[in-house]
């Protein structure tokens, strides 16, 4: 290998995307993902690929969350016709989650990226790939491990002319009940690597019964539990649990949760039909999703129809940084009384609303209106499907043979703290904190 790229996700979270350059001078595209947040950060969404997408031999997606695919199809609006290579469950998440992206910016009267067309053609284009299995593209060799996230992610091994570099993707905060455990990788060179939590330790929770106390406490008290969730991984992460205690009888039977959001009920179908990437102990249970007065709300007419049930309920809805979807009209709803409660279960992005919620803002704009914040808040931290500092540090130290360091998908405080602490408790010395656009020697 002579050059790796770095296109996004260098000095933030969001537009993962690397570009390698082997010692013959051939390309492959590692993730081309949406950037997210700040208005600066999503107009980088509407410029000009930096790259030749028609002389790419291929792409490898690690996984479906759209800050590592939601900008795919513009591979085929810039001439690319060769394979795109992920696992089983990553192409039929991608597919969900790039449709619902053309109907959202449709819905907001934004101009989409991309049409549904130039999704289906993309779909095309996408060959599958177990974990351990060893392909080859051209002058690469390439291995797909998992990397314990959402279901079917993956970290991934290029191998080209002796030298192996890894690219971490989203390295799960494993072990979690539902995903199976983060795979580690023996051997690499170069190492590139994400640092989301790379300054933070998850405190230890017993997420269930935090559950289970809110859930008690509204049923008690006649109110609303909100629980804004991602669509992928983390709501089926809470619905799993909710069944649990459905199952143990440790919240009412007859409280009604409402799943509405059509992607999350979408995915929710793909997780049952991809039980071989689950947890090995959750292989065994028929129907993990499934329990009494779960009512899935499709249509938004269904949706507006859950303001007319009568309290205690469970609402849970989209966005999981509540900056989209519908849990803005529940929050303007539901937020100013003080008999509601929102349980925070992901990372929120600076400057989104679920940031300002969290922090414990007093009032909040919504839709150009001023709502008030009089409901109780709670962070779950624990259920993050992303590694912590020690997690980072653990899935590093198994690797022998490294080189180099190269630090991504972190904010700067987040990944310059990882580095110190790379640099204390290993024997690496180059760790790198790269800038979009930068490029490396790697030979």
């Amino acid at each position: 290998m002579k050059i790796i790229q770095f296109l996004g996700a260098s000095g933030g979270v969001t537009g993962s995307s690397y570009l390698v350059t082997g010692n013959s001078n051939q390309t492959i595209l590692i993730d081309l993902g949406l950037f997210q947040g700040t208005d600066d950060k999503e107009n980088i969404n509407t410029k000009p690929i930096s790259f030749d997408a028609q002389n790419l031999s291929a792409a490898f997606v690690t996984h479906a969350h759209l800050d590592h695919c939601g900008r795919l199809p513009l591979l085929i609006q810039n001439g690319f016709t060769g394979k795109i290579y992920s696992t089983k469950p990553t192409k039929e998440i991608i597919y969900l989650s790039l449709m619902d992206e053309v109907a959202i910016a449709q819905e907001e009267k934004k101009q989409p990226l991309f049409s549904k067309e130039d999704v289906e053609k993309t779909m095309k284009l996408f060959e599958l790939v177990a974990y351990d299995e060893q392909i080859t593209v051209g002058e690469f060799s390439i291995t797909f491990r998992n990397a314990g996230h959402i279901l079917g992610s993956s970290s991934i091994e290029i191998t080209n002319n002796g030298k192996t570099i890894c690219f971490s993707g989203d390295l799960g905060n494993t072990p979690q009940d539902l995903i199976a455990p983060t795979e580690y990788i023996t051997s690499a060179n170069f190492v590139v690597m994400e640092s989301t939590y790379g300054n933070s330790t998850h405190p230890e929770e017993d997420v269930n019964t935090i559950l289970q106390k809110e859930i008690n406490s509204i049923e008690h008290a006649g109110g609303t539990l909100l629980i804004p969730a991602f669509s992928i991984e983390r709501t089926q992460e809470i619905l799993h649990r909710l069944n649990h205690l459905k199952k143990t009888n440790k919240i009412l039977q007859e409280t009604p949760v409402f799943l509405d959001s059509p992607l999350a009920i979408e995915v929710t179908d793909i997780f049952k039909q991809n039980p071989a990437f689950y947890n090995t102990d959750l292989q065994k249970d028929e129907n993990p999703f499934d329990f009494p007065n779960l009512i899935k709300t499709k249509t938004g007419e269904e949706s507006k129809q859950i303001l007319k049930v009568e309290s205690p309920k469970i609402i849970i809805a989209g966005s999981g940084m509540m900056s989209g979807g519908r849990i803005l009209h529940h929050l303007i709803n539901y937020l100013p009384l003080p008999t509601t409660k929102i349980i925070i279960v992901g990372y929120q992005a600076e400057k989104t609303l679920g940031r300002e919620i969290l922090e414990g803002v007093k009032n909040v704009k919504i839709y150009h209106e001023e709502v008030p914040v009089r409901a109780q808040v709670t962070h779950i931290f624990s259920l993050s499907s992303h590694a912590d500092q020690p997690k980072l540090l653990e899935w590093l130290k198994h690797i022998k043979n490294v080189e180099k360091v190269f630090l991504t998908h972190g904010d700067n405080p987040q990944r310059e703290e990882l580095q110190n602490q790379i640099k204390k408790q290993t024997q690496i010395t180059e760790v790198t904190l790269p800038l979009i656009g930068e490029r490396y020697e790697i030979n």
